[in-house]
């Protein structure tokens, strides 16, 4: 067989090679970016061979974690931590309406805001 050119077989071994650098101590770079638009903002996480189920991401305390844990197949539990962020949240990112989505090997948070923080909103004067 002729490895050089089976891309499943390269892909499967970088992946590994990638593991065992970063459990030896090497690193293993994890690309984030946030992405600022109008009505939200989107961060955007990639981490070589990180499958979508080793991503968590919680919310409290308008702090926004992202981390991932390497799942050893031998021990279901030994888990080993290969990424960890911390965001503040601005008060107008909608904290419920927060999703994460996994697509083309990204993690993507999607932070929409407030309609309040889109438009503004005229506030009526009372008299008393």
């Amino acid at each position: 067989m002729d490895f050089i050119n089976n891309k499943e077989f390269l892909k499967n071994i970088a992946q590994h090679l990638n593991l065992f650098n970063t459990i030896s101590g090497g690193i293993s770079e994890t690309q984030v970016t946030v992405d600022k638009y109008k009505k939200g903002a989107v961060i955007k996480v990639w981490a070589a061979g990180v499958t979508p189920e080793s991503f968590k991401v919680l919310v409290h305390n308008n702090e926004l974690t992202v981390y991932s844990l390497l799942h050893s197949t031998d021990n279901p539990d030994l888990h080993v931590p290969m990424f960890n962020q911390v965001f503040m949240l601005p008060p107008q990112v909608n904290i419920n309406e927060i999703e994460a989505v996994y697509h083309n090997g990204k993690l993507q948070i999607r932070l929409p805001y407030h309609s309040a923080a889109i438009r503004p909103k005229e506030i009526e004067i009372k008299q008393l």
